[in-house]
């Protein structure tokens, strides 16, 4: 449809959520074209939020793999700064950092196929063990926290002397760096603080506050691990809203418009879209091997009614590929 169109479901769900405000937030899920909660999210949707700073219900629409772990954290606790009570609403994938944000939430309402994940950080960075998937192609392995717990576990189950300890430490310092296990320490210890501070937002008990953030930190076993709407209820109990087949429907209508502008699910496979662009080129007398193929890639949208006017937030890529496989990056930046 178009920021136009979006405007009708916008405020039906605004409507069916008593009278709320509405922000939309999706971050490409796309293979080679992935969008990440970062930092200056918080001077975009303060764009949207500044004209109206006193709201009663301020809602989230958020769709993301995560993302900047302290700028889901800023993030969430920005928004407190402009309303009283905040929900997010979750179409299909929060992620991640996208699960921290959301834990900062007084209400989630979640689709039946909506998911919310672990919140154990990896890290990499220069510390990082390197592997060779390609001769002379060198990439960092993140490392995951959890695996680092995993090891040190396996060490304690397996009840070894002093001296097996120490060789089991020599062999884990050989693969892995150890300023970069401290890091991954440090960054246990920064995600617990950072998701207790944000349950504390709407959350008195700190019996479960300890429960839920050290389910979601340290008991998942996986950074993949998935809790659909039924066990982030039994988890985090009525901060998950029960099922409403209604506001589902106008969420879903909501997130596949999006999805459609964006591609999401979509891979961006630079070859195939040369491919692709050539077999439509059959037949023309134009030299194909020099005719560029532009693609626009939507990496971000934030959108939200300001002033009742359709505010969009674009963060747009435009790529210039070449049918020799050649490929430069013509614009990066938000529109």
């Amino acid at each position: 449809m178009g920021a136009e169109q979006r405007r009708t479901l916008i405020q039906q769900i605004q409507e069916r959520r008593g009278n709320s405000r509405l922000l939309c937030c999706l971050t490409s899920d796309r293979n080679n074209a992935q969008g990440i909660i970062s930092k200056d999210f918080l001077f975009r949707f303060f764009l949207h939020l500044k004209s109206t700073p006193d709201i009663e219900n301020l809602d989230i629409l958020l769709f993301t793999l995560g993302g900047d772990t302290l700028a889901a954290y800023a993030l969430s606790r920005f928004i407190r700064q402009f309303a009283r009570k905040v929900g997010v609403l979750v179409p299909y994938m929060c992620h991640s950092g996208g699960t921290l944000f959301a834990l900062g939430a007084d209400e989630i309402a979640m689709t039946r196929v909506a998911t919310l994940s672990a919140i154990d950080p990896s890290i990499a960075g220069a510390f990082n063990p390197i592997v060779e998937p390609a001769p002379g192609q060198k990439l960092p392995i993140p490392v995951a926290v959890e695996s680092v717990e995993g090891f040190r576990n396996t060490i304690k189950e397996w009840d070894l002397d002093g001296e097996g300890r120490a060789l089991a430490l020599q062999l884990l310092s050989e693969k892995v760096h150890p300023l970069l296990i401290g890091d991954l320490h440090r960054s246990k210890e920064q995600i617990v603080r950072l998701a207790t501070n944000l349950m504390r937002q709407h959350q008195e008990d700190e019996e479960k506050i300890r429960s839920v953030v050290d389910t979601l930190a340290t008991r998942l076993g996986s950074h993949d691990y998935l809790l659909g709407p039924a066990e982030a209820r039994d988890l985090l109990g009525t901060q998950v809203l029960a099922p409403n087949a209604d506001l589902e429907g106008l969420i879903w209508q909501l997130y596949e418009d999006f999805a459609g502008e964006m591609e999401l699910g979509v891979p961006f496979e630079p070859a195939l879209e040369i491919q692709a662009s050539l077999q439509q080129r059959q037949g023309q007398q134009a030299p194909i091997a020099l005719a560029p193929i532009r693609k626009t890639l939507k990496i971000v949208m934030i959108e939200s009614i300001v002033n009742n006017t359709m505010r969009s937030d674009v963060w747009e890529r435009e790529m210039l590929m070449m049918p020799t496989g050649q490929m430069q990056i013509l614009s990066n930046f938000w529109r």
